[in-house]
């Protein structure tokens, strides 16, 4: 009956296609509704004909899209529509069909015309897409934003109807802290702020947001969804206060520099580094002297600070010329808020300069002193009142000056007459035969102070008189005209100073005498004036540092004080006491390192903690360290300059976390000490505060490579699967903080928390019969991400298994076909061939398209599917797809089908059996589209807009030009012509064809006519055929910039000048000019010495171009000089525009003579044969003069004085220096010495003198002897070693030989009868002077043909000889013996619970030391005759113990290196017994009891006496001396008793001493004593 109904229908097609009119009543309508998932083969509506009784002829009108429907004929009266093709609602939702029977048997019958309106249902079968979202699915949001803003939307779109179409959005629970949700615009989805924003919290944020439909009818049928994933990028607001660098910061200047000097640049940045604003700087204080603040100024944007207005620094004694400026650094920021600040301060120490006269407190002094005074007696000055006071208030030699008379006629001199800064100056009697009132009553004369250490030698005068006064008979008479005595500052009152006496021959009253003082400074002593004895005053102010010497007089009258008088100069000397704590420069002091866990880090400058102390060295000297806060050793100070330096690799993360730390800087809090070296030493403390700054120099790091999880396809959302974990060493909360992320394979189907927990994603459907590409396993690429700069990363894979259930539905043999059509493609064209498989033996497959899921164009926008759905059809038995409508690839370049393939024989007909593939298809394209220009180009602004710096070199890209043609291929390719120029544009730029990369083709002059705008067009072509191509104006506006060097004007003749080599410091060489024709700070040139001459010369200022000396000069170590000037404008922005010129200037140094002889070397050694005849020339001495060449200051002349060669070897010629021999030598050798004298020419005559070693050489008659291997020893190789494997030392000693005669070499001995040799070669080393043999060639294998066990053969050691000797040589047999590949390891024959081998040793030992001897080990297998050998394969990673065997093979243990039993008390070492060429030693070796070819040795270390007791819990540090020979630690307790303490009381608290040896050698006695007058160090020791 079927085929009689294709007949028919066969039949009803032909009789259409004749032409024959068939003529169709109109249609009965009836109306069917079906889903649209139904499968092919569903029965749709039942035809029952009326009226047939024979055959029927069924015929389907309609259009060829209709044909979907077909008949399946039940009997003669009926038959089922069915589908023969799957439906699409989203595609056509409605169907007319057409359909006439016709009784075959009754042709004059006209047809019956039937009518079907078929209403496609929709099922939720589509999945959201979202439409619309962020570009590049990221936006950026202000660190600051307010909580509630929208941050951005989202919105998809479902084809599906009612609930199948209705989408709701859902938010990722983690993102729920930060972010909310809600629907705007109907069904837009936007994102605001709920939570306020922390850049420094976390600067990323991933919004996963899931789209989900209604679930179709009533929400019964599956929900679909989709997810897509949204980054946020937090934008740093600058709300962190800028930070200074390189702190601290000091300087030193010379006084009266003038204004506009800069003295130094500071620097800071700005902590918020995202988004870094210009910071300004300002001055906000001067301490102690605020007054003196408007003398500087800093550059608000540079940070330059320098000099308005000059500074004295004799204005600043009371502050020791030391100044503090504050600076505050500010954010240029528009807002107030943002305006946030920081302080500092520059440590300023203003130098002298000799800007000050010594001067006299007064120009005229009138004084008096007594005929006939003796000599030494001072003059009494009467005014003015005090004496005569002189000063000069600079430093150092600059406030050096003496004091002298002229015009006195020799009668008086000064004392002192050297002064340092001030004193009192005393005028004394020099000449007292002329001191007579008769003859001379006044004198009158001057006293000059006059600079002597300084080139200025700057002067002051005064005027003296000095009244001479008549006398009696007697007068008191002094033992001495100067006395002299001292006194240490820190003395008591009622101390003794000194006791004067004086006498006087008068009697009675007139012989008493009383005793006074008089000068300045009396006050500080008491003097008896009875017994002249001088004490300590009370209330005296005794302080070295403020006056170190006291000037007195004392006066002696008799007449019990009212009578004659005499006097006589006192000078005390105060001495110093160490009484001042030494000052550091500043409280705290603070620096900065980066992180560096390999090398020792740098600080950013030096690091220089600095205190003084006023006392006289060696009190004054200080020594710094550090006391406190470097538990770990990693710093070291340099004890004499306090430079700080890191001593050791400083890794941040391994650092204690400080809690204070609100920038997330680790440091070092050290406590650093200066103290003073001399007796009774003080000390100060300083805080150093060392930054430590995290460097993100590690990644995360995941703890394992490869993760494995397994999960089932019907696994809820959030299921956990497994969960990852990384860490990261870095440990700032930017650096060390983790981010997961799923960066590859995920999709919708996982997600993963921020703890690393990988999860079922919310909506995710696992089935791999449902996913597409069907998998049953994702491979996910978890990425770990931390928040550092730059930022770090690591990644690990996450292999997921997805357990299916138990399914025989047919499958696809791909689930992805990919197919190419070119748009033009003729209908019927197969594209593809789709092939699926059944693992059911009775399988019918039939193929259809199932959905056109999707179609894009070339920008991947998706299209509708009513666009394309009829270019292509599926064979429904072979699954080819063919082309069946004309496709536009305009419309649609990519379509993505999903085909199905169901088993029609399948058992069970109410559970399909289906199976779907992706068909991807891609349509090429023809050449139909012209090259598009793209932004700036626009519509609006059809031009291209550039700005451009006039001189930019040659190749510099203005920009890359960009047109896009919509076309593929060649068609879609394009270049790029410059078509025309206004102005010679095309010479000026030129466009890469390929690139479109616009660069600068010659150079460009603003200052050319017509430059200032260079104006073109570019075509842009494509490649097709015709190219079709399109055009764009180009406006290039040229710009001025600083385009002149400055050019020197004034350079000497030669460019040479000469300097005598002693010229001094400051001494002018050359006055350098330069000019610049640009203006402003581009014209302004500064000079510059190369660093490489700053030694020696500089420019005082860099705007002056004075060259001066600046360090001492010797032309005999450097007579010329170039140096290097550089001439630079806009010198004083560091970051600007600059340009600059250099040229150079000789300076030749004029000579002195100043230079005797130099020997060419320090020391000469010459050789000679002992059987040199007389007269050979053993060597020859050469001697320089740096001196004038020229001159006799350089000639040299030669001789011999003294040595104990001088009987053998002489200089016979003195100009030429040959030393020869003069004597027979014959049974001579070894070294002689020789003084040879070089003595120039000049006058006076210098010489020096030089000794030469001369070593008589031996001959060459003692042959190489073999030391290494041991006669007989037995060389061992495993068969299967590799070539270059080494095999034996040779070593060989020529003892009787000296020089090249005992060198010795190494060589085979070849033996034409044996060939053994020829496998083996010989590798010498230079350091060791010994011969490696090793293997040469491989060895064949000793169990085969031509294989040996034995290889013997000879070695060679061989001297070199001096040239012209014979050599000697030594030979030594050797036999290497062959190591089976079968051997096996050694084992001792021991127990496995056997305990460990025990030795013991007293420590400090010497080394090296026999411990004992070992068990020895053996192979299981007798057979093996392979050698044992042993090693210590660990506990001993110090190298202290090793393994020989004895020549009798005896296993020794011995100790190498000495023990000390305070560092180690014990040692269990591993002994590994292996075969001596079959192992591979491993010396980190845990020992394990079962592992019979290891033997445990214990070795304990005995304690002696060795450690001395050292005093604990003391309050000063200690030092370390040396009494009586013995090293000890002492400490100094500090206590006091009063003067009422009683016998028996205690002095001090109870002390405490330690001995860290072992009993009794650690028993401790104590002893103690103390003298008056002197120190006095008890010592203890132990019983021991």
């Amino acid at each position: 009956m079927f085929c009689l109904l294709l007949f028919c229908l066969c039949e009803v097609l032909l009789h259409i296609a004749s032409g024959t009119p068939v003529p169709l009543p109109p249609y009965d309508l009836k109306r069917i509704s079906v889903f649209e998932n139904a499968t092919i083969g569903t029965v749709l509506d039942i035809v029952v004909f009326v009226g047939v009784h024979d055959q029927i002829q069924l015929v389907l009108n309609g259009s060829q899209e209709d044909r979907i429907f077909g008949f399946s004929v039940v009997n003669v009266t009926a038959a089922n529509v069915v589908l023969t093709k799957n439906l699409n609602r989203e595609i056509k939702d409605y169907y007319l069909v057409r359909w006439s029977y016709q009784d075959k048997g009754q042709r004059e019958i006209p047809y019956i015309m039937k009518s079907t309106q078929v209403y496609v249902l929709d099922v939720n079968d589509n999945p959201p897409a979202f439409t619309e979202y962020p570009p590049d699915e990221k936006v950026q949001a202000v660190e600051n934003v307010a909580v509630g803003t929208k941050l951005f939307e989202v919105s998809a779109q479902d084809p599906d109807q009612d609930l199948g179409g209705a989408v709701v959005y859902h938010l990722d629970p983690k993102n729920a802290d930060y972010f909310a949700g809600n629907i705007v615009d109907g069904n837009r989805f936007a994102v605001s702020l709920k939570k306020q924003f922390d850049y420094q919290e976390k600067s990323i944020h991933e919004v996963n947001i899931t789209a989900e439909d209604g679930g179709g009818v009533e929400g019964y049928e599956p929900r679909h969804h989709t997810s897509i994933q949204i980054y946020v990028e937090v934008i740093d607001v600058p709300n962190k206060p800028p930070t200074f660098l390189h702190l601290p910061y000091t300087v030193d200047m010379y006084e009266h520099l003038p204004p506009g000097t800069e003295l130094m640049q500071v620097a800071a940045m700005d902590q918020d580094t995202g988004q870094p604003l210009p910071l300004l700087f300002s001055l906000t204080a001067s301490q102690p002297r605020p007054d003196l603040l408007h003398r500087f100024m800093i550059d608000r944007e540079t940070g330059v600070v320098s000099i308005v207005d000059e500074i004295d620094r004799e204005s600043l004694l009371d502050v020791d010329g030391r100044l503090n400026l504050e600076v505050t650094v500010t954010k240029d920021a528009e807002e107030a808020e943002w305006r946030l600040n920081a302080t500092t301060v520059i440590y300023i120490h203003v130098l002298d300069i000799n800007d000050n006269r010594p001067g006299f407190d007064s120009g005229v002094y009138n004084g008096s002193v007594l005929e006939n005074s003796p000599y030494a007696i001072p003059v009494t000055i009467d005014f003015p009142e005090g004496g005569i006071y002189v000063h000069d208030y600079d430093a150092f030699e600059n406030g050096t000056f003496e004091v002298t008379i002229v015009g006195d006629g020799g009668l008086f001199y000064l004392q002192p007459g050297i002064v340092q800064n001030e004193a009192n100056v005393l005028i004394r009697v020099k000449d007292s035969s002329k001191l007579d009132y008769e003859k001379l009553s006044v004198i009158s004369f001057d006293i000059i102070a006059k600079e002597t250490k300084t080139r200025e030698q700057l002067s002051s005068r005064a005027q003296v008189t000095i009244y001479v006064e008549d006398t009696n008979d007697n007068f008191p008479k002094f033992a001495s005209g100067f006395y002299k005595a001292s006194v240490v500052e820190n003395a008591l009152f009622g101390d003794f100073v000194t006791q004067i006496n004086a006498s006087d021959v008068d009697s009675g009253d007139g012989g008493i005498i009383n005793y006074y003082l008089v000068g300045s400074g009396k006050e500080n002593f008491d003097m008896d004036e009875v017994s002249g004895v001088i004490t300590v005053a009370r209330g005296s102010h005794l302080d070295r540092e403020t006056i170190s010497k006291y000037y007195l007089t004392v006066e002696a009258k008799d007449n019990l004080g009212a009578g004659n008088r005499n006097s006589t100069q006192l000078e005390i000397d105060v001495l110093d006491y160490n009484d001042n704590v030494p000052v550091f420069q500043s409280e705290l002091y603070e620096s900065f390192l980066i992180e560096n866990d390999n090398v020792p880090p740098e600080f950013r400058r030096t690091f220089v903690v600095k205190a003084s102390s006023s006392d006289l060295p060696p009190s004054s000297d200080i020594s710094y360290f550090i006391i406190d806060g470097d538990h770990q050793k990693n710093f070291s100070i340099d004890q004499n300059s306090g430079q700080i330096t890191a001593a050791t690799p400083i890794d941040y993360e391994k650092m204690d976390v400080n809690s204070t730390d609100s920038d997330y800087l680790r440091y070092f809090n050290l406590t650093v000490m200066a103290m003073s070296r001399g007796l009774h030493a003080l000390n100060s403390t300083t805080t150093v505060i060392i930054f430590v700054e995290d460097s993100n120099d590690n990644a995360p790091e995941f703890e394992q490579q490869l993760y494995v999880g397994v999960v089932e396809e019907n696994a809820s959302a959030h299921t956990v699967v497994l969960q990852v974990a990384a860490a990261d060493k870095d440990s700032t909360p930017f650096n060390g903080h983790i981010q997961y992320r799923i960066a590859h394979g995920g999709g919708d189907k996982f997600v993963i928390t921020d703890e690393g927990v990988v999860l079922v994603g919310p909506f995710a459907n696992l089935d791999p019969d449902q996913t597409n590409p069907r998998a049953d396993a994702y491979n996910l690429t978890v990425m770990a991400y931390d928040d550092g700069t730059p930022r770090r990363d690591g990644k690990t894979i996450v292999h997921i298994t997805v357990t299916d259930v138990n399914n025989k539905s047919p499958f696809f043999v791909k689930n992805i076909y990919d197919a190419r059509v070119v748009e033009n493609t003729d209908i019927g064209t197969v594209i593809a061939k789709t092939l699926a498989s059944d693992s059911d033996e009775n399988h019918e497959l039939q193929y259809q398209i199932l959905s056109y899921d999707e179609g894009r164009d070339e920008f991947h926008v998706l299209q509708q599917a009513s666009a394309y759905d009829s270019w292509f059809s599926i064979d429904p038995s072979d699954g080819s797809l063919y082309v069946n409508g004309s496709a536009d690839r305009e419309s649609v370049e990519m379509i993505r089908l999903t085909i199905q393939v169901e088993d029609v024989n399948a058992s069970d007909s109410s559970k399909p059996q289906i199976d779907t593939a992706q068909v991807y298809i891609t349509i090429t394209d023809t050449n139909d589209n012209t090259p598009e220009f793209q932004p700036p180009y626009t519509a609006e602004t059809p031009y291209y807009l550039i700005k451009l710096r006039e001189q930019v070199p040659t190749g510099t890209l203005l920009m890359t030009i960009r047109a896009v043609d919509r076309d593929k291929g060649e068609n879609g390719k394009v270049h790029f012509d410059i078509l025309s120029s206004n102005n010679s544009g095309v010479d000026l730029v030129g466009v890469d064809r390929t690139s479109g990369e616009l660069r600068v083709k010659s150079p460009i002059d603003y200052d050319c006519e017509g430059c200032q705008w260079i104006n073109f067009t570019v075509i842009a072509y494509d490649h097709g055929s015709p190219a079709l191509n399109s055009s764009a104006p180009f406006y290039i506006e040229v710009e001025d910039m600083n385009d002149n060097t400055p050019v020197f004007t004034n350079l000497p003749v030669n460019k040479s000048v000469q300097v005598w080599e002693n010229a001094t410091l400051g001494t002018e060489v050359y006055h350098i000019l330069a000019m610049d024709l640009d203006h402003g700070v581009y014209g302004k040139v500064g000079f510059f010495i190369d660093k490489e001459n700053q030694e020696k010369f500089n420019v005082t200022n860099p705007n002056s171009g004075r060259v001066v000396v600046n360090g001492d000069l010797d032309r005999e170590a450097v007579s010329n000089y170039r140096l290097w000037v550089q001439a630079t404008d806009n010198y004083l922005d560091p970051f600007g525009e600059r340009k600059e010129s250099s040229e150079f200037l000789d300076i030749e140094i004029l000579d002195v003579n100043d230079n005797a002889p130099v020997f060419s070397s320090s020391s000469l050694l010459f050789r000679v044969k002992e059987s040199a005849a007389v007269g050979t020339l053993v060597g020859t001495v050469v001697a320089t003069d740096a001196d004038d060449p020229q001159s006799n200051n350089s000639k040299i002349v030669y001789y011999t004085v003294d040595g104990n060669g001088s009987d053998f070897f002489h200089i016979p010629n003195a100009e030429s220096g040959d030393i020869r021999t003069q004597s027979s030598m014959i049974g001579l050798y070894g070294l002689y010495e020789l003084v040879v004298i070089a003595k120039d020419l000049g006058e006076p005559s210098l010489a020096s003198n030089f000794s030469v070693t001369i070593e008589l050489v031996d001959e060459n008659i003692n042959a190489p002897v073999f030391l290494e291997p041991a006669p007989g020893a037995l060389a061992r190789i495993h068969e299967l070693d590799p070539i270059n494997t080494e095999i034996e030392e040779l070593y060989a000693r020529d003892e009787g030989d000296r020089g090249l005669n005992s060198e010795v070499r190494y060589r085979m001995g070849e033996d034409i009868h044996n060939d053994d040799y020829m496998f083996f070669g010989i590798r010498y080393d230079e350091e060791t002077q010994k011969g490696y043999l090793y293997l040469a060639k491989q060895l064949k294998p000793r169990d085969g043909q031509n294989g040996k066990k034995y290889y013997k053969f000879d070695v060679i050691a061989y001297d070199l000889g001096e040239p012209g000797e014979p050599q000697k040589e030594a030979v030594f047999h050797v036999i290497v013996y062959v190591v089976s590949k079968n051997a096996k390891e050694p084992k001792f024959s021991r127990p496995h619970d056997e305990p460990a081998k025990v030795f013991e040793i007293l420590e400090h030992t010497e080394s090296p030391w026999k411990l004992g001897y070992l068990p020895p080990a053996s192979y299981e297998d007798p057979e093996i005759d392979d050698p044992v050998c042993y090693y210590v394969a660990g506990g001993d990673p110090t190298k202290r113990f090793k393994v020989d065997i004895t020549h009798s093979d005896d296993i020794l243990f011995v100790q190498t290196n000495e023990l000390d039993r305070e560092e180690v008390q014990f040692y269990d070492v591993v002994v590994k017994a292996h075969n001596c060429v079959n192992s591979t030693l491993d010396t980190r070796l845990h020992y394990e009891a079962a592992d019979l070819t290891q033997l445990l040795v214990h070795i304990q270390v005995l304690d002696i006496n060795d450690q001395p007791p050292v005093f604990v819990n003391t309050i000063e540090e200690f030092d370390k001396e040396i009494i009586n020979g013995t090293s000890v630690n002492y400490k100094d307790y500090v206590s006091g008793i009063t003067v009422t303490s009683k016998v028996g009381s205690i002095v001090s608290e109870q002390v405490k001493a330690i001995d860290i040896d072992l009993p009794p050698n650690n028993h401790t006695t104590y002893s103690a004593s103390q003298f008056v007058g002197e120190l006095n160090y008890d010592y203890w020791e132990d019983e021991a």
